[in-house]
């Protein structure tokens, strides 16, 4: 090994873990927030305030909502059309109150026990109660469901994205989060033995280089968006309502922008790589063996083109890629060709693989940027240290070498 090489084993042990044990010890504190939340959340709803109407002077204080304007406008929505009409300057309906009554917002001491009393029906109540079922009317309006009045269906919705999915997203993002910084802080960067020799070889030409990035910065703005659509009252309202609406709605239709790109990358790479990421029992050697990561002694397991956690990376992204691509358009055309019931179901598996997706990339991201020495050449300039390919694909190494004439 040479000597700049071991400079930067040095710099390695030192910077990279250093960076590595901070990372993990705020991503340690993440969790254990998100866990905070997950066990502590009450799945209700609670209301916070209450109205009421205020006649002392209320029309001069200059607070809250009008009593006699609230009550005329709804009575105007409620009443017959032939008798007020949809215009604002129909006649007022009739018992309106006057100007001196208000209707002002106060703060409610315990919402819990108002949740509890109107959702936890007493035994005369219950008693009176039809079993839960699906419900539906007639109506003449013309869009899907307009007669579905009850599904019970969608309280386990709600519980699945509002709970499971929200949650489990978290915490598989910020747990392979802290898994990685805390390998990083541990292990340090996954060098090449023998240093760099200096030599190249040729990787990858650029169309597989430019459908990769093509592939890889789609699905980051599809990340970033969908996790503003997904997290955006937690993570961003503190930066401000405004803020919140601006990005929620870059948001909204990014992520339908980021769609086709994303499809296309995946398309191609289907059609160039599918044959050389196929399972092999060379696979379950590499994987057997940890893929050499987790030492530096003695050669790393041998390795085509693609190793078995490459073709993982790869079966991920195409398969869940679809997935999501199928469930995505969906949701882009609701009711075309599902249900209500389809749709709610295309909705958490949409979630649900986005969030896994999410966290598996982030494992790609690290080998292939701080946590490999010398791995993000390969997607980069397309050539790699010959040293670095012996260690990771001696087998493709053997196969090239042949075709260019030897490493230039």
């Amino acid at each position: 090994m040479s000597e700049t090489d071991g400079g930067v084993r040095g710099r390695d042990f030192t910077g990279y873990r250093i960076a590595g044990a901070l990372s993990a010890l705020l991503f340690l504190v993440l969790l254990a927030w998100q866990v905070t939340v997950l066990f502590s959340a009450d799945s209700t709803v609670q209301p916070e305030a209450a109205w009421r109407v205020a006649s002392e002077g209320a029309g001069d204080a200059g607070s809250g909502t009008l009593a006699s304007e609230a009550l005329t406008a709804r009575t105007r929505l409620l009443d017959e059309r032939f008798r007020t009409g949809p215009s604002p300057e129909a006649d007022a309906p009739e018992g309106a109150l006057s100007q001196d009554f208000a209707l002002e917002q106060t703060p409610l001491d315990d919402g819990a026990a108002l949740t509890r009393a109107w959702s936890v029906p007493d035994e005369d109540t219950a008693a009176m109660m039809h079993e839960p079922g699906r419900v539906e009317g007639i109506s003449s309006l013309p869009y899907s469901n307009a007669a579905l009045y009850e599904r019970p269906f969608a309280r386990d919705w709600r519980l699945g994205m509002s709970d499971v999915i929200t949650h489990m997203g978290a915490l598989a993002i910020l747990g392979m989060a802290f898994l990685l910084s805390a390998v990083l802080a541990l292990r340090g960067r996954v060098p090449i033995r023998r240093g760099k020799s200096g030599r190249s070889v040729k990787r990858f030409g650029f169309v597989e280089r430019a459908t990769h990035w093509l592939t890889a910065v789609s699905f980051l703005g599809l990340a970033f968006t969908g996790i503003a659509i997904a997290y955006g009252e937690t993570l961003f309202v503190p930066l401000g309502e405004r803020a919140m609406g601006t990005l929620g709605w870059w948001s909204t239709w990014g992520h339908v922008l980021f769609a086709p790109t994303f499809f296309l990358g995946l398309v191609v790479m289907a059609v160039m790589w599918t044959g050389r990421n196929l399972p092999s029992k060379l696979d379950i050697n590499w994987i057997a063996k940890g893929g050499g990561f987790f030492s530096d002694d003695g050669p790393h397991p041998p390795a085509r083109k693609f190793n078995a956690g490459q073709k993982l990376i790869f079966w991920s992204a195409i398969l869940g890629g679809l997935v999501m691509v199928a469930t995505g358009v969906t949701l882009m055309f609701p009711f075309y060709w599902l249900d209500i019931g389809g749709m709610s179901w295309a909705m958490l598996i949409h979630a649900a693989i986005a969030v896994l997706l999410i966290a598996v990339f982030l494992g790609h991201i690290y080998i292939g940027s701080v946590g490999m020495h010398g791995a993000i050449h390969a997607m980069w300039s397309g050539r790699v240290d010959r040293n670095w390919a012996e260690d990771h694909h001696e087998l493709w190494l053997r196969e090239e070498e042949p075709a260019e004439g030897g490493a230039s």
